[in-house]
């Protein structure tokens, strides 16, 4: 047979008692249950919690540690992929810079190439005016 009870708990932020706790047991089914509810001294309550089967508190007890241990690994994870949203950036940044300077090199990369394809084209067009005169004279 379960149990319903209702304790006064003590507001650090407020400095006063309120009564929100409420603990009802699976195992008691919901038979107006606010007509059996009332405050309870800390005495009382310790009675109670005695009364309250062990194992509700166990796999309350082993949820809160396995919620715990979930928050841990979430903040540990959140941590991990800030640590590599920050590393990727500073890659991405470097990448940039390191395109913008590939790109400038292939400006003056293809404007050399301009510059000597002119030059190899006057050369061409002075030979082949020598090629000429040679076979005019």
């Amino acid at each position: 047979m379960g149990s319903s009870f209702r304790a006064s708990i003590w507001d650090m932020s407020s400095g006063k008692f309120h009564s929100k706790l409420r603990y009802t047991s699976p195992h008691t089914p919901n038979k107006s249950a606010e007509s059996e509810l009332r405050l309870m001294s800390a005495n009382e309550v310790e009675e109670v919690t005695g009364q309250v089967p062990a194992e509700d508190f166990q796999a309350l007890e082993e949820k809160v540690y396995r919620t715990i241990e979930l928050y841990k690994a979430a903040k540990e994870a959140r941590a991990a992929s800030e640590r590599d949203l920050k590393r990727l950036r500073e890659q991405l940044e470097e990448r940039e810079e390191e395109n913008a300077a590939m790109r400038r090199e292939l400006v003056q990369l293809r404007k050399e190439r301009q510059d000597i394809r002119g030059r190899v084209e006057k050369m061409l067009g002075q030979m082949d005016d020598l090629a000429h005169e040679q076979a005019a004279s």
